[in-house]
């Protein structure tokens, strides 16, 4: 038997794995005020429904590293399986803490991660000066984020909430005065940032998911500028790609495994780029289209379920095999 550990409750049906071999028992951790108090309650939720040697898959990286470190200091041993690391890094003590622990974690045989791209491994790898293996497993492609432009009131749409370099795209929408932009952002992010908003640019706040997909098929362009290398707007761009529109993005270790030149067009951070970018695409109408459909179709073919379980029945494998060795952690 395997235990999956989701870092919420309520999670949905179609982002459950299916078909793995082994027996499956799902765990969930409680909503809490404070996020780390409803991970933390969940990872004794799993060492308590767990024994010792079995396999406990992670939904949320932290929570398998919070985990790990658990097991450690209560000398208990799980084999841990976690999905998609998003470690950030930053210049801060926290952030410092928070990557030797897991470093501390990658360097365990009894505990194996995925990345989402191969780019960002490497990276990882860089930053944490340790060589370790990993799994890619990229985010699954879902249809119910298909819609249809009803009619295309936007040029550019620019949403979502993770690592969005607003202050960028304000700078860009400033120097494009004849181009119209619509920003979908949270409250706190627009309280920061209101009084840079220009005639140009429409905010709207806080909107319901499906107005918030029907908002981004009615824009010709989709527009995802970012501020880490870690994964971030992977679920924008794949919301983009199910409304077929084209997509504007930073070129970050990331975005390099989803967007070529021949599936929409990755940028540096320069606003003279970002410009001849955006006005070339939405003069040129059916390149631009035909990129989208390039990316919908490489996303619906290498970014499908079965690719998706495949990869998590990969890492269960390598957790199991560790079952029945008797051993220390490291």
């Amino acid at each position: 038997m395997i235990h999956i550990l989701h870092g919420f409750s309520n999670v949905d049906s179609e982002f459950k794995p299916r078909n793995l071999r082994q027996e499956v028992h799902y765990i969930e951790s409680p909503r809490t005020k404070k996020r780390i108090v409803g991970w933390t309650i969940g990872c004794f939720r799993a060492l308590y429904c767990s024994r010792r040697g079995e396999t406990v898959f992670c939904w949320y990286d932290f929570q398998a590293v919070l985990l790990y470190w658990m097991c450690l200091l209560t000398f208990q041993r799980r084999n841990i399986g976690c999905l998609n690391i998003l470690l950030k890094k930053k210049d801060t003590i926290q952030n410092r803490i928070v990557s030797k622990m897991y470093r501390k974690a990658l360097m365990s045989k009894y505990f194996h991660a995925s990345v989402t791209s191969y780019y960002y491994g490497e990276l990882l790898k860089e930053w944490l000066c340790l060589d370790f293996n990993y799994t890619v497993i990229h985010d699954p492609y879902h249809e119910k984020w298909e819609r249809k432009c009803e009619s295309l009131s936007h040029d550019i749409f620019v949403g979502g909430g993770n690592s969005r370099d607003w202050s960028f795209m304000l700078e860009v929408a400033k120097q494009m005065s004849d181009v119209n932009f619509l920003f979908v952002m949270n409250s706190l992010d627009y309280r920061m940032y209101k009084e840079y908003i220009t005639e140009n640019i429409k905010v709207k706040c806080n909107l319901p998911f499906n107005q918030f997909l029907q908002e981004m098929a009615n824009s010709a362009i989709v527009a995802m500028p970012l501020t880490t290398e870690a994964p971030a707007g992977l679920l924008v761009l794949f919301q983009a790609a199910g409304s077929e529109r084209f997509v504007i993005t930073t070129s970050t270790a990331t975005t390099r495994a989803y967007i070529t030149s021949d599936r929409g067009c990755a940028l540096e951070r320069d606003v003279k780029q970002w410009k001849d970018a955006i006005r070339y695409y939405l003069l040129n109408e059916k390149e631009r289209n035909d990129k989208a459909l390039k990316l919908h179709k490489f996303l619906k073919d290498v970014c499908g379920r079965d690719n998706f379980d495949s990869g998590i029945q990969k890492i269960v494998d390598l957790c199991e095999s560790w079952s029945g060795v008797s051993r220390s952690m490291v």
